[in-house]
């Protein structure tokens, strides 16, 4: 192969860069390196070069007048172009910038590798929407570049990957907080579905989340925690507290955590505390009763350690402790009270007057007879108008009905004890007496010829049909008909029930 001169200033190198533009993504310079070219002798550039003289001296002679002839015209007609400045030409990269270029995109490769691991293990691709893409293209763009050798393309590409990679690392964190709170929501708020599907997000960004792992195994068991919850419920409402009681702790052996359990729980227990308390204490005093002291404080001292601020728990052990210790008198007087304070007026009653008949002066006695049968009136005097309400049906009753709540509203608001059989039953008797007291709409019917008189109430006259409010009661309704026999007829209007249509027709003649 023959060698170029070494003294050819053309030729300064065996080889020269070129800068040739790839087929691949980027658009940028690569660079390569042609192999060495032959160069043509010294008589063969000669040669050809004459001839392309002639070449070019008979074209001038012969084409170009005409040529030049046939444009004139044009030229003169035609604007001259704007000059447009022509972009300068990218400077060829010597070998030690393409290197550093290279090592640069070395780097920003390892990093976006690393990135990338990183953006895979929190599954960015199920979330990151656009922002993945084009973190995608950006990288797939990186690549391509690095591939066809046009580093600077490649550093650009990875750079800005790096920087949206970045981004969704950062959404990556928020996403991930945002759906361990939601998952949260939903497992207070019984809904395993929902809880599962948010904890198994936070998993999938944050595999070693502790909490998400948590909340999901929680939200696994919540549907078995939810059915022991709703037995326990269920039971609560049928009064079976100790069944009530087992349902809900079932539900806290597989999820200690779940509030709902834990709070009815705590209120099965509350109400069965209750009922223990009521009864040692009603244990208590029947032993009072029976004068077993030593077993009647007992059952005071068991009902004080479950509740050690009650003032009825150390009444009762002072009382108990009275009746060994006192006469029969002060133990009268003590267990009078006793029963007047738990509103057992019958008991009270009979205590105030054991004591006159051992001592007829003694003032406590006769004082508290008095109190005791006037209350024991009153209690009856309500109990029968609960039990009762028709009676409230009458004009008379109604009024007394009502003077008796405010009598009653009167003790208690006298009274420092609770007197709470009292307070219901002023609640139950007002409620009944607005009842009693809310007229009700009640239909007639007649033939416009009956003269209707209606009871309690007065004339009504012709009509064929009319309503008339009534207050609850029985009525009687007179229908006269001039030849024709009288009718009569009886209703009854309940609370809060409209009656069926009453019809008071004369059809019978006379």
């Amino acid at each position: 192969m023959e060698q170029p001169p070494s003294n050819d200033p053309r030729h300064p190198h065996e080889e020269e860069i070129v800068p040739v533009r790839p087929g691949l993504a980027g658009g940028a310079t690569r660079v390569e390196t042609p192999p060495p070219r032959r160069r043509p002798s010294a008589s063969l550039v000669t040669g050809v070069a004459a001839a392309v003289l002639l070449v070019a001296a008979l074209g001038v002679f012969f084409l170009l007048p005409g040529w030049v002839e046939q444009r004139a015209p044009a030229r003169v007609a035609e604007e001259p172009a704007p000059a447009v400045p022509a972009e300068p030409a990218e400077p060829a990269l010597t070998e030690e910038q393409l290197a550093a270029l290279q090592e640069e995109a070395d780097g920003l490769l390892a990093d976006l590798l690393t990135q990338q691991q990183s953006l895979a293990a929190a599954s960015a691709s199920s979330w990151g929407a656009e922002d993945w893409q084009r973190y995608e293209t950006l990288s797939r763009a990186g690549d391509d570049a690095y591939l066809a050798e046009d580093f600077r393309a490649a550093v650009d590409s990875y750079t800005e990957a790096l920087t949206v990679g970045e981004r969704l690392l950062e959404r990556s964190a928020d996403i991930a907080q945002t759906a361990l709170n939601a998952g949260r929501s939903a497992l207070e708020a019984g809904n395993p579905q929902l809880a599962l599907e948010q904890f198994e997000l936070v998993l999938r960004i944050d595999g070693d989340n502790e909490a998400a792992e948590a909340g999901r195994a929680r939200a696994e068991k919540l549907p078995d925690v939810l059915d022991a919850t709703r037995r326990g419920d269920t039971l609560r409402q049928q009064d079976q507290l100790e069944e009530a009681a087992e349902a809900f702790r079932a539900a806290l052996a597989i999820d200690a955590d779940w509030t709902p359990a834990r709070r009815a729980l705590e209120g099965v227990e509350r109400e069965l505390a209750d009922r223990r308390f009521e009864a040692l204490m009603s244990d208590g005093y029947r032993a009072l009763a029976d004068e077993s002291y030593d077993d009647a404080e007992a059952h005071f001292r068991d009902a004080l350690a479950m509740r050690p601020q009650s003032a009825e728990a150390r009444d009762g052990i002072v009382q108990a402790e009275q009746g060994m210790h006192l006469d029969q008198i002060a133990l009268a007087e003590a267990r009078a009270l006793a029963f007047e304070r738990r509103e057992l007026w019958r008991q009270a009653i009979e205590q105030y007057e054991a004591a006159l008949e051992t001592d007829d002066s003694l003032a406590f006695a006769k004082q508290g007879l008095e109190r005791a049968r006037a209350r024991a009136d009153l209690d009856v005097k309500l109990a029968n108008l609960i039990e009762n309400p028709n009676l409230l049906f009458g004009d008379a009753v109604l009024d007394s009905a009502k003077a008796l709540v405010g009598e009653a509203e009167s003790l208690v608001a006298e009274s420092d004890g609770a007197n709470t059989r009292l307070r219901g039953q002023i609640e139950e008797l007002t409620r009944l007496i607005e009842l009693a007291s809310t007229p009700v709409t009640v239909a007639l019917r007649s033939d416009g010829q009956t003269h209707v008189t209606l009871y309690r109430v007065g004339e009504l006259g012709l009509f064929e049909a009319i309503e008339v409010e009534l207050r609850p009661g029985n009525y009687t309704a007179l229908g006269s008909r001039e030849g024709y026999r009288d009718v009569r007829e009886t209703f009854t209007v309940l609370p809060g029930r409209e009656p069926a249509p009453v019809s008071v027709i004369c059809v019978e003649p006379i």
